[in-house]
């Protein structure tokens, strides 16, 4: 009777977390559709930086905690101090990073600056607070088994976006980050609502506890690390582009790294489900030999579709993408398979807390992407980093056969 409570449980979650990452996916791609309707490719340009900036600024204070959440919580005995130091430590770090990036960017030639002024910057600074908070409460709500409500936050902030998407359209880029954030604070307050009714005895200790930050921050680090090796690209490009070159080539290289990304995130969504069923005891192998084909699969049908239609997909944006963007969602999703092999890989480990070992795949991905960008950047310049991706992916294959390898040597030795 537990085991058939405890399936019927998980596959309910694990509706909720996959259908919140559909939508996200089909409401993203309408955004954007709409977007390069409404807007310039210069306005994407600079949308697509303040976004990745934003994203930048969240990521690196988050610091991998949504994993530690999801990982931790279930099994927590101090759930309420846990959520509130991570949470607290994880705003301060926003807030410091956001200050210095602001102060950073003022030194961009006159042409590609981002902030007009600094009061501009200020309300950009507030605008990705609120971001924070709407990520971290993925985390928080999953561990405590309350995936509807990423749900119904997904839902709310993904298509609210799209409407507030068309009043905005006389601040440009602005207009484009600024919708995002706008519809998150209407889908924060109206979850928060829900999960007052759903968990009226949890009340979040705010107050720091730095032996809760000491024992919890090397697994969330670590998963940090792997998070920026998929997530780096999509953040760091459009600034560097936009550094090195125009908006127009940041937008240019956005729209299909928006595609890939939003596809890869949909495949990912399979493993944290996973993730999450391993936190309340699941064996591993069983688990990995659902996740495995199930990734493979969705795998195979987005290289199918998007490799041999990129140039049909992406005119659906805008013709402009159709034509000078064509080559790099071709390049990125030619690297799918090396990524969903190393991202099942890393899934794994996580499961059997082998934390040392995703630190270390994480960083070897990482310095190939940087090493590969600073090899084909200079010839091949926005598509360069495209190729970076991939090589990087396809190095991060070949570390984890050469694993397989030595293990089997030693075992046999």
């Amino acid at each position: 009777m537990f085991k058939n409570n405890h399936n019927y449980f998980f596959a309910l979650h694990s509706s909720h977390l996959i259908l919140s990452k559909m939508l996200f996916a089909v409401s993203g791609v309408l955004f954007w559709w709409i977007a390069a309707k409404l807007y310039s490719v210069e306005s994407i340009g600079i949308g697509s930086v303040l976004i990745s900036v934003s994203s930048l600024l969240v990521f690196m204070s988050s610091l991998g905690f949504n994993s530690t959440f999801v990982r931790v919580l279930p099994q927590d005995k101090e759930r309420a101090k846990t959520v509130g130091t991570l949470f607290v430590f994880s705003l301060f770090l926003l807030i410091l990073f956001g200050i210095v990036f602001i102060l950073g960017v003022s030194f961009f030639p006159s042409k590609r600056q981002i902030f007009t002024s600094y009061p501009f910057a200020f309300v950009f600074l507030l605008l990705v607070v609120v971001m924070q908070i709407f990520g971290l409460l993925d985390g928080i709500y999953i561990s405590l088994n309350l995936t509807s409500l990423v749900l119904i936050k997904g839902v709310i902030q993904n298509f609210l976006r799209i409407g507030v998407l068309f009043s905005l359209v006389y601040f440009g880029g602005f207009g484009i980050f600024s919708s995002n954030c706008l519809a998150a604070i209407f889908a924060i307050i109206v979850s928060f609502i829900f999960f007052i009714q759903k968990k009226p005895s949890f009340k979040i200790d705010f107050k720091p506890n730095f032996s809760i930050l000491r024992k919890y921050l090397p697994f969330s680090l670590v998963n940090f690390l792997n998070a920026l090796s998929f997530s780096l690209v999509g953040m760091i490009a459009p600034i560097v582009i936009l550094f090195l070159y125009s908006k127009r080539e940041a937008g240019l290289f956005y729209i299909p790294w928006m595609v890939f990304s939003t596809y890869c995130s949909f495949i990912l969504s399979v493993n944290s489900v996973f993730l999450m069923e391993a936190s309340y005891g699941e064996n591993v192998k069983v688990l990995f030999r659902k996740a495995l084909p199930l990734s493979f699969g969705l795998g195979m049908i987005g290289f199918l579709v998007f490799f041999f239609r990129s140039s049909y997909i992406l005119s659906i944006f805008k013709k402009d993408f159709s034509v000078y963007s064509s080559g790099v969602l071709k390049v990125l999703f030619s690297s799918i398979f090396f990524f969903i092999t190393n991202q099942t890989y890393i899934t794994i480990l996580n499961i059997r807390k082998e934390v040392v070992n995703v630190g270390k795949i994480s960083i070897f991905i990482l310095l190939g992407i940087v090493i590969f960008a600073l090899l084909f950047m200079p010839k091949l310049k926005v598509i360069g980093i495209a190729y970076s991706w991939l090589f990087a992916n396809l190095a991060g294959n070949i570390y984890i056969i050469l694993g397989f390898v030595k293990r089997k040597y030693l075992n046999t030795a």
